[in-house]
């Protein structure tokens, strides 16, 4: 009774394998987005004279690294190296940050900018 029960298992493991092996030599079994190059968006907030920028990184190899730099009337606190960074802004003046996003596995990079208005909260 086992032999019969391990011959029908493996009847159906080899029906299940079958096409997925024909995917798998035709190359079709990698992500599609395995080899794409990398994208950002660039999401940014301030009040009281001081910003908060995130990265959001998507496609190539998904390990990244990052490099932020101020354009215009924005500085650093700290994050330059880091998905999210924040700094001080000069008042209501426009402002612009820029990131590039650099895939760690393809070498591929990408650059982004980032703009917001520099608001201050009254007291």
């Amino acid at each position: 009774m086992t032999s019969s029960v391990l011959q029908t298992s493996t009847r159906r493991l080899g029906v299940l394998a079958a096409p997925l092996l024909a995917l798998a030599t035709l190359g079709l079994a990698a992500p599609a987005h395995a080899d794409a190059a990398p994208s950002v968006t660039v999401l940014c907030d301030s009040g009281n004279s001081v910003w908060s920028c995130d990265a959001y990184a998507t496609g190539g190899s998904g390990n990244y690294s990052y490099s932020w730099s101020a354009v215009s009337n924005a500085g650093f606190f700290s994050g330059r190296t880091a998905p999210s960074a924040y700094g001080p802004c000069r008042t209501n003046l426009a402002a612009t940050l820029q990131v590039t996003v650099t895939d760690n596995g393809t070498g591929a990079s990408v650059t982004q900018q980032g703009r917001f208005f520099c608001y201050a909260i009254a007291p």
